[in-house]
């Protein structure tokens, strides 16, 4: 499923093809992939130019010339494309929009277009907590947030009340990092725990974003960044592996109903050593 570093890498790339380009035609192949008559947001977009990109969280979010925003939400199944013209995407597409000579295709049943207005995508997002790389989520903030909370450390980080755009897949990436086990509970953290936990959280989040995240799909034809990240993961579905750090087999443990991946011999109720 693709969280927050696989949006941003799609937001810092698409940016040299689409932006200040109009838009010229939107198809969308499934009428479920937004919420108003296919013809009716076709019509609200062509010749609209996009003024930058943004993301919160997984979503992603165009800015448009007449005030109004394009939000993108993926599925789990969800991807990007960005092609030439009459080229072809690797996959079935729910939706095209046309920039010129690029068409950008989204995959994935169940990924959503939704055109708003500023105050309809605050509506949207204000049940989001910070995104872990705004100047509101400092390391303080952090520390005192996570001392109010109450439960798993993987649920605690997928909730997307403490910060926004962590999933599964970095969640168990940045317990390991941190030498957490997913099923501690946060309220027992002691302070130089929690202090590693946001320091591990900011080194995986910013080391994958760099690698391109851990989609397969490539973003173009041309692309040779995009899942670079996903040979790296450490403990995410890698059971029976062995642990990338010299430790024991990679194992799956439930938390609170989900599968959550560890290394039992580096990953402790706290943190062993602070660096």
């Amino acid at each position: 499923m693709p969280e927050l570093p696989e949006i941003e890498h799609y937001r810092r790339q698409l940016g040299q093809w689409i932006l200040d380009r109009p838009i010229e035609h939107v198809h969308l192949h499934h009428a479920s992939s937004t919420d108003v008559v296919p013809e009716e947001f076709a019509a609200a977009l062509k010749g609209r130019s996009l003024l930058f990109l943004e993301r919160r969280g997984t979503f992603l979010i165009f800015h448009l010339d007449n005030g109004h925003r394009l939000l993108i939400a993926l599925a789990k199944d969800g991807a990007l494309y960005c092609g030439e013209a009459g080229e072809e995407p690797p996959f079935a597409s729910q939706a095209e929009i046309g920039f010129g000579e690029r068409t950008l295709y989204v995959a994935g049943k169940g990924s959503v277009l939704r055109l708003l207005t500023v105050r309809g995508l605050d509506d949207v997002l204000k049940t989001l907590g910070p995104d872990p790389f705004s100047r509101q989520a400092t390391p303080e903030y952090f520390l005192t947030q996570l001392k109010k909370r109450r439960g798993a450390l993987r649920s605690i980080l997928t909730g997307q009340k403490l910060l926004s755009g962590i999933g599964p897949r970095y969640a168990d990436e940045i317990a390991f990092a941190a030498g957490l086990l997913p099923s501690v509970k946060v309220q027992d953290l002691n302070g130089e725990s929690a202090a590693r936990l946001y320091e591990a959280l900011e080194e995986v989040l910013e080391a994958a974003i760099d690698s391109g995240g851990c989609i397969a799909t490539p973003l173009s034809a041309e692309d040779t960044i995009t899942g670079g990240y996903l040979s790296q993961c450490r403990v995410y579905e890698r059971e029976g592996e062995p642990c990338t750090e010299g430790g024991s087999l990679v194992q799956k443990m439930d938390v609170a109903g989900k599968k959550a991946f560890y290394c039992p011999q580096c990953q402790y109720e706290q943190t062993p050593v602070f660096s």
